[in-house]
Formats: structure tokens, sequence, C-alpha cells
């Protein structure tokens, strides 16, 4: 037995996130879930021999992912909200644990761990240059690609809003140098420091906030010296996100109901 636990959004990213500790049971129609909810990525708890929770995350299409730093932020702050705790621990698949910190009222710090450069860990399906990838597509040229535990491909331009993302999105997206395909990401870094994004993610589409392209997009700024600092603010159309990268990428950020 399970139940839908809540239905949450972390900076815009709607959720909705399905408590399934007392069966692990993942037999779930989650592009009919999807449908019927509105929302962009269904979250299934499940129990870890090695963290408070296992977190499973599914795309508006249905499809598994590896990744999803705002649904991160929401689960650990109902873990904590249980626990009557500050902190919590969060397996993904990969073997990767999540650590989440409660620093507000409803304001979640997640140590994202360390970013992934080599071009078979992003994956890529040829040997080239990260920092700089030989993409061209319409107004958008010269990408950056990590892996901050899934996928990010980082276009920098000039002005975020007359770039057609909804109609490159999907190209880019299934591009064939991504044979897992690939979370699109476009920024825009501003004179203060701080980076407008707008992310095409893959299985959902446009969406109004991605915690780990929020993580992809500061690495990438910093490792093409357009980011001076260790630490900035990326904008969403759904809201703000600090990121810091130290050793490890650290992303706070708000959470909400729906």
């Amino acid at each position: 037995m399970a139940k839908v636990l809540e239905r949450m959004h972390g900076t815009g990213n709607n959720l909705v996130i399905i408590d399934s500790r007392l069966t692990n049971n993942l037999n779930w129609n989650y592009r009919k879930i999807a449908n019927q909810n509105g929302c962009d990525q269904v979250i299934v708890i499940t129990n870890s021999s090695a963290a408070d929770c296992f977190m499973h995350i599914y795309n508006a299409d249905g499809s598994k992912v590896e990744m999803c730093g705002n649904a991160a932020r929401c689960v650990g702050y109902l873990i904590m909200s249980e626990k009557s705790t500050k902190y919590a621990t969060i397996e993904l698949i990969n073997e990767r644990i999540l650590e989440c910190f409660k620093v507000g009222v409803k304001s979640i710090k997640v140590n994202m761990g360390k970013p992934l450069f080599e071009w078979y860990k992003i994956p890529l399906s040829a040997k080239c240059d990260p920092l700089h990838l030989p993409i061209k597509l319409h107004m958008l040229k010269d990408p950056v690609a990590v892996n901050i535990g899934n996928p990010h491909i980082v276009f920098f331009v000039d002005n975020i809003s007359e770039i057609p993302l909804q109609s490159l999105g999907p190209k880019l997206e299934n591009h064939i140098f991504f044979p897992k395909k690939v979370n699109v990401n476009i920024a825009q870094v501003e004179k203060s420091g701080e980076i407008a994004l707008r992310v095409w993610e893959r299985g959902t589409g446009i969406t109004a906030s991605c915690g780990s392209g929020a993580c992809a997009v500061f690495v990438a700024s910093v490792l093409r010296g357009y980011s001076i600092t260790r630490q900035t603010s990326v904008n969403f159309p759904g809201g703000k996100l600090l990121i810091e990268w130290l050793d490890n990428i650290f992303m706070t950020g708000d959470i909400g109901f729906l």
C-alpha cells in the first residue's frame, strides 16, 4: 500500500510525492499521474539501508532519471519534519547520497556532490572537449556539458528571452552527442554576477525551475571564467536558488505546497 504524500514544488518545479516505504512498490503509471496532476516529476520514496530514504524520480513522460535537486529539497523537508530534525539523507540511483539541511522555515540546503566533467561520465557519445562542444543550432553554439548526477548542456547567451526554447529544446534533448538524452540550459550571466536561466528538461519540457540545472550552469560559468566567485544566485521564472561550489556543490532554495 502506498499513498500520495504531498503535492509540492521547489521554486515552481511541480512534484507529486508518493510514500511507498511500507511496500517499496514502484509499479505506478507515472505518465498518467503526471498528466492528472500537472506535475513535472513524480517522486516515489522507498526504504534505504544507506540513508533516511531512497528517492526514485520519474519525468512527466514516465522515464526514470537519476537526479532532481528540487525534489531533494522537498523530500528532505518532509523527512526532517517527520523526524523533527534539521538534517536528512537521501539515496539515489548510482549510489549517490544527498545531504539535506534545514536552514529556514521552508528553506533547504542540499549537498549535491561533485560535478563530473569527463566526456564518458556525462556521458557523450564521442570523445571531445566538454567545455566547448561542437554543437550549433539556430542561435545557440559552443555549449558546455557537465554531469550533476544527470547530464546537462549549457549555452551562454546575451538574452535568454530571445531563444525559442520550445522548438529548440526537443532537438537538443535528443542530440546524437547524448546517448542518455540531456537537460538543456539557456543561461545569461548578469553584470551583478547572478545568472538568469531557462531550462528544457528531458522527458518533461520547459520547467519553471531545475535544481541540477542551476548547479550545472554555475559550474560551467566558473569553468568558462564568467563567474569569479564560488557562489551566486541562479534566477528562474519560478524563483531563485543559491548555488555554492567549493569541492562539492551546494544548492539552497525554498519549497512549497500545491
